[in-house]
């Protein structure tokens, strides 16, 4: 009985140890796409205030493409409207980054968080075409047919901001908090595992007792 016994045992054991390396390997992978994400969002979230911030400081504008034939009134104008778009330029990195993050994110959590993560890099498109606008009108241009711009409506920007970062922060940051030690070592799924290995082991006992007691003398 028991040479029968420990072979099953044994593989059980190695089944259950396998089991939990790859939930626990899992769990670890959702943890850092989560606080990469988490991160990334609230950077660039932090570079989006930045650039719609209404003071501005002596220089800024100034790297965007001249034309020189501007009069100089009009060119401190423009210098002023292309603020929010260096001001995003700085942080680039922060947009690319939550980009990369974004991708990972919809891979492990699914494409409506995804989306959630991606509303800044919107609200950046956004805000360029906006300032964009802003510019030709500033510069004298019309478009055809007589458009108005669109411009940056910064409480609606702000409001789908905050809605995307409570999406994001109710779907990842459960991922971010330390698991107690029973989770951990997924003990409630392993004791009922075992209590199923346990039931099978002592059924198949019964049936080999069975079996044993019919053989002839």
């Amino acid at each position: 009985m028991l040479i029968i016994l420990l072979p099953i045992t044994t593989i059980c054991v190695a089944v259950a140890g396998f089991y939990v390396w790859h939930r626990q390997l899992i769990r670890k992978r959702h943890f850092e796409v989560a606080d990469a994400a988490l991160a990334a969002f609230s950077r660039t979230q932090a570079a989006l205030g930045y650039a719609r911030n209404p003071a501005s400081f002596i220089g800024e504008g100034t790297s965007r493409t001249r034309d020189i034939s501007g009069q100089p009134l009009q060119s401190t104008l423009l210098d002023r409207l292309f603020i929010p778009v260096e001001r995003l330029r700085q942080n680039h990195e922060a947009f690319a980054e939550l980009e990369r993050v974004a991708f990972a994110v919809e891979v492990h959590f699914g494409d409506y968080v995804a989306r959630q993560v991606r509303e800044p890099l919107r609200a950046y498109n956004h805000i360029v075409v906006s300032t964009a606008l802003q510019m030709e009108l500033g510069s004298g241009f019309r478009r055809e047919g007589g458009h108005r711009a669109d411009y940056d409506d910064p409480d609606r920007l702000s409001d789908e901001i905050y809605k995307a970062k409570v999406a994001v922060e109710t779907a990842l940051r459960p991922h971010l908090e330390a698991p107690t030690l029973e989770q951990f070592l997924l003990l409630t799924e392993l004791r009922a595992s075992a209590r199923r290995v346990i039931a099978f082991l002592v059924s198949l006992g019964r049936r080999l007792s069975g079996l044993a007691s019919r053989r002839p003398a």
